[in-house]
């Protein structure tokens, strides 16, 4: 069985949706949650939650686009719980925000890269100044299968790419240290669900399969010893759906010149490579790996 005994994790953006549904679900295995959010009151609404149930649990609001936050948000779990065993990188913003890249705020797409992607930054490195010390640790960070490509949401789909990258760069400093590292692409109905962007209703899943409870068992895995040999992976769960998703990677066959031309460029395209083209969006391709 699956358990969190003895473990102490921070995670981010915990007091409402996928935040909440892992800061219990990880509480209920027997972790020691440090909940952060934004808002004080839903932060300390998780909290009490966890205690009457007999968990352990305490509140550290704040932004953790700021430096100074996220820092302390890790700290805060090594001070309370004596070590910080996990990092959940869940707070995000600008999901629900759609906009035309060319009418998009400049304040909102600085505030999407500020949370998405330094608030993931900053959690992430202080919770490696802990971790890898003691040669142990396991830090997920919250992509989304919208880094694919989703329409009017180019902002939020970057930032989340980041966040996917970061974890595979992450994942090769850390090779060898003991501690893990990943990424998870979950997918649910939230506050910041936005109809709107799916233009086909009848391939979402059913509702029931989209709650944030769903989703919480990946990270649950991903932050136990059971899940020891998972590093540097990107693993999608979509209602019920769970796999891996692909990292960048150059697709087979390379053509090879001494010297490319914009006329041999052409003629590749026009030969081979227009044939090849890799569709937009989020889809599923089967891969043997060569190298």
């Amino acid at each position: 069985m699956v358990t969190l005994t003895g473990k102490a994790i921070a995670i981010t953006g915990a007091g409402r949706g996928l935040g909440r549904a892992y800061a219990l679900a990880a509480a209920a295995v027997g972790a020691a949650v440090v909940v952060n959010d934004i808002d004080a009151d839903p932060a300390e609404e998780v909290v009490a939650e966890v205690v009457a149930a007999g968990g352990r649990a305490v509140a550290h609001p704040g932004d953790v686009a700021d430096h100074a936050v996220a820092a302390a948000v890790v700290d805060r779990c090594v001070d309370e719980f004596g070590a910080v065993d996990g990092l959940v990188n869940n707070a995000g913003f600008g999901m629900i925000d759609a906009s035309a890249p060319d009418a998009e705020p400049i304040d909102h797409l600085r505030r999407v890269f500020d949370v998405n992607v330094l608030g993931t930054a900053f959690c992430g490195a202080q919770a490696m100044r802990h971790m890898v010390p003691r040669g142990r640790g396991s830090i997920v960070n919250i992509a989304s299968g919208a880094m694919s490509g989703t329409q009017q949401l180019g902002s939020y789909s970057a930032s989340k790419a980041a966040a996917a990258s970061l974890a595979l760069s992450w994942a090769v400093d850390l090779a060898g240290s003991g501690v893990r590292v990943n990424a998870v692409a979950p997918l649910s109905i939230t506050r910041s669900w936005n109809w709107d962007l799916i233009s086909d209703r009848a391939a979402v899943p059913p509702a029931e399969r989209l709650t944030p409870e769903a989703n919480a068992g990946v990270i649950v895995y991903l932050l136990s010893d059971d899940a020891a040999a998972v590093h540097g992976q990107i693993v999608a769960i979509r209602g019920g759906k769970l796999a891996l998703m692909t990292h960048p990677a150059t697709v087979e066959p390379v053509l090879d010149r001494t010297f490319w031309t914009a006329d041999d460029v052409a003629s590749a395209f026009a030969d081979q490579l227009t044939a090849r083209q890799l569709p937009s969006g989020l889809g599923r391709v089967r891969l043997e790996q060569v190298d």
